[in-house]
């Protein structure tokens, strides 16, 4: 008799649990088909991405940087709440009296993908294999690319309407647009200094997006803002051999991209 009211106990504390789950998830399903907006994340992300296919020696660079208190905090402290910074280089970081973040890297070999992320062989032809040849005359794209990254989640909505001015941005210059069907356009600059020889080329972008995300119903909205700049924005134009120097980085600024919800 015992067991039979242990059982019975076991019996509807499972029934019990099984339907707290039903509820759960039929409470879920039909909040989605409402179509009301919820998982609401806000993020600004700043990053700096270079990429070469030779080592390079005494790296040093001047990047453009936003002007953010948070941002400059996290410099010093990577262990901030809400903040996740990505090294690739495990460069030492500092801001310039003029608040430009500077990467000391040091001596650095850039590895190819297969070497930084071992795959197995993909089968190619020889006639794919000079397309690609052509398609990549400085053999840059078989390298990996390697990043500094900063990004903050935030506990409010960004102004992604007026990021440029509202939020954290990059120091920039508007500039005209090569296409007609461009635009805002615009430059920044940095500065770059490496030994490397003349067969050693370089790419580089740095770049700040902002956004809020959350779902509705079933699928993904949000907005965002953002700069992205780059020395190869509108052909291969990649650096080659030794810097010690400005340079020019082009690109695009957009504010007010996306879906906005009416309050």
């Amino acid at each position: 008799m015992e067991r039979m009211e242990k059982f019975i106990v076991a019996l509807v504390a499972v029934f019990i649990v099984s339907a707290s789950l039903l509820v759960g998830l039929t409470a879920s399903f039909f909040a989605a088909l409402d179509g009301e907006p919820q998982n609401f994340s806000h993020r600004i992300e700043y990053s700096a991405e270079i990429r070469a296919n030779g080592t390079l020696n005494d790296t040093e660079f001047l990047l453009p940087y936003p002007d953010d208190e948070k941002f400059r905090e996290a410099l010093v402290n990577d262990s901030l709440e809400n903040v996740t910074v990505i090294n690739d280089f495990n460069a030492s970081t500092s801001l310039t009296d003029s608040g430009l973040l500077r990467l000391d890297i040091g001596d650095f070999r850039p590895e190819t993908r297969e070497e930084r992320f071992p795959r197995e062989d993909v089968n190619i032809t020889p006639e794919e294999g000079e397309k690609i040849k052509e398609a990549d005359f400085s053999g840059i794209n078989e390298y990996s690319s390697y990043s500094f990254i900063v990004q903050i989640d935030y506990n409010r909505s960004i102004d992604t309407r007026r990021g440029l001015s509202n939020e954290p941005y990059l120091s920039s210059n508007s500039t005209e647009c090569r296409s007609p069907r461009e635009s805002g356009c615009a430059t920044t600059e940095a500065f770059l200094s490496y030994e490397a020889d003349n067969s050693t080329y370089l790419e580089m972008s740095v770049g700040i997006d902002g956004w809020n995300e959350w779902t509705e119903g079933f699928s993904w909205s949000g907005n965002s803002y953002r700069q992205d700049f780059y020395n190869s924005f509108y052909s291969n134009d990649y650096l080659r051999g030794s810097q010690e120097n400005w340079i020019e980085l082009f690109g695009r600024e957009v504010e007010g991209d996306g879906v906005y919800r009416e309050k």
